[in-house]
């Protein structure tokens, strides 16, 4: 009896755990479950919202890109970003789309206008958040390109000497050396018997001019036919998409693990040289060594008295100008070549305007390449068509709103013309997609009166490098002068497999530049 008794004892004491514990494991089980459901509860409402009830939810786009930004790095680190847009634009046929929970794309003029043009105290304000150049800071500086407008008018001060009429003068003997040494280069026997990679000789001829203009002193690239640090760019433009999704999402220390290790190295090594050749620069004009040599664009910044301009600012523009410089007119006249060697009709009437108009290669100075209208309508057209840098650095809407394009866009938006977009959609262009100098030649009513000149790359390009808006007349008296004696110079040709060159070119804010393969003959 007390056998049984104990355990009748025992079976109540374990009857009444059981009532405790099977309330706590219903508990725990609830919190779990309400644990593991909560993330696809919040994200469906937050689509929901987003979708419905967000303030762009009635502009067209993609739904999947309206409720994440996710969608939009993905396609950005795979270097589609500009592309993606444009078919966007096309396949919504619209001028404005959203292309992320909080950012919209446009096409139009009026909103490039509205959007980079508003003065202050209305001034759209760059995103510096991951969305466009990053990062913002380098050696804790940040370049005239992310700088604060205050700031920035500083820079823009100290930089307008070397930009001046007689600036502009000077830098004639600056592209005529390197171009005629281009020109000797591609006479040599060897490279008439072989194909050659016309991006990469251009590229060589940018950086000497670049580096001579910027550091006064060539990199030689043409002498040796070779220069590291080009390789060091090429792999340099592929970081900013990396330090753009790392910027946005605050993760930056995580790049050293997921980052393209050649991308990395070559930023890092981008900027140890040219911090290098700064401060060399700076020396030679402190010790009087520059005395009888060349003006260069920092004879002008270092002896413009009235802005006081630190080592590390010097470096911050140096750096920019390589980078837009030689980046821009490597692009264009690479893609210049493409365009004008592909169409057989095209390509006849530019060696005919070049021949006809010199009678040797010497006749061929700066200001004579800019009467050549038909060539200058060749380099308008290829950067329309293929504009140098593709994708925009967007913007925000200030607090309180502004209207774009007629619509109402609040606060705390983001906004940005793409430029790839914005030159190839119908409603900007006639024919959009086909190579026609002849839309640059019209000056009367015709079949491209209704073209919107106003989207032409050298405009869009303000935004992207800021130096652009100095950067444009040098630059194009340097492609006006090269590819007038390249194409007096020599027979050039396309090789057949170079065909799908263009439409190939992966985006990394700006053109990854693959290589064009061409056979050059001189003419005698």
């Amino acid at each position: 009896m007390p056998a049984a008794s104990e355990l009748e004892r025992r079976t109540k004491r374990s009857k009444s755990r059981n009532k405790i514990s099977k309330p706590i494991a219903n508990m725990l089980s609830v919190i779990a479950f309400s644990i593991c459901i909560s993330p696809i509860v919040y994200f469906l409402i937050r689509s929901i919202y987003y979708l419905v009830f967000h303030p762009l939810s009635d502009y067209p786009g993609p739904k999947l890109w309206a409720i994440s930004r996710i969608p939009w790095n993905y396609v950005n680190l795979q270097g589609d970003l500009a592309w993606r847009i444009r078919d966007m634009h096309l396949h919504y046929n619209s001028s404005v789309i959203r292309i992320a929970p909080d950012e919209l794309s446009y096409t139009s003029s009026t909103a490039l206008k509205k959007i980079d043009g508003t003065p202050p105290p209305r001034e759209f304000l760059k995103c510096l958040d991951g969305r466009g150049i990053a990062p913002a800071v380098v050696n804790r500086r940040r370049s005239i390109v992310t700088e604060t407008p205050e700031r920035h008018t500083i820079l823009r001060r100290a930089l307008q000497p070397a930009f001046s009429e007689r600036a502009l003068r000077d830098q004639e003997d600056f592209f005529r050396d390197h171009t005629d040494r281009l020109i000797a280069q591609l006479r040599k026997p060897q490279y008439g018997v072989t194909e050659q990679n016309i991006l990469r000789w251009f590229a060589l001829l940018s950086f000497d001019i670049m580096s001579d203009l910027a550091f006064g002193q060539p990199a030689g690239c043409l002498d040796l036919v070779d220069e590291p640090w080009l390789g060091v760019i090429g792999s340099r433009v592929k970081s900013i998409v990396w330090y753009q999704f790392a910027v946005y999402y605050r993760i930056e220390w995580i790049l050293k693990w997921i980052m393209p290790k050649a991308a990395m190295e070559a930023r890092k090594r981008h900027q140890a040289l040219t911090l290098q050749k700064v401060q060399r620069r700076i020396e030679e004009e402190r010790s009087g060594k520059r005395e009888g040599k060349k003006r260069d664009f920092m004879s002008y910044i270092l002896g413009n008295d009235k802005e006081n301009l630190s080592n590390m600012d010097l470096f911050g523009m140096a750096s920019a100008f390589i980078v837009a410089g030689s980046n821009t007119t490597t692009y264009t006249m690479t893609a210049f070549t493409f365009f004008v060697c592909r169409d057989s009709e095209v390509y006849a009437k530019v060696i005919a305007e070049v021949r006809d108009k010199f009678a040797s290669d010497t006749d061929i100075t700066m200001v004579a390449a800019g009467d050549l209208p038909y060539l200058k309508a060749c380099i308008e057209e290829t950067m329309r068509l293929s504009p140098p840098t593709p994708s925009a650095l967007p913007r925000w809407v200030l607090e309180g709103g502004e209207e774009i394009d007629g619509k109402w866009v609040p606060g705390g938006v983001t906004v940005g013309v793409h430029n790839l977009a914005a030159c190839h959609v119908p409603w900007n262009w006639h024919r959009p997609l086909e190579f026609i100098p002849e839309r640059w030649l019209q000056t009367k009513e015709g079949e491209f009166t209704h073209d919107d000149r106003a989207l032409h790359a050298r405009f869009l390009m303000v935004d992207i490098m800021s130096l652009t808006c100095f950067l444009s007349s040098m630059a194009m008296n340097e492609m006006r002068l090269a590819l007038a004696k390249l194409f007096w110079n020599f027979d050039i040709s396309l090789s057949r497999n170079s065909g799908n060159w263009w439409i190939t070119q992966k985006s990394y804010l700006v053109w990854e530049k693959k290589p064009l393969m061409v056979t050059i003959k001189p003419r005698h």
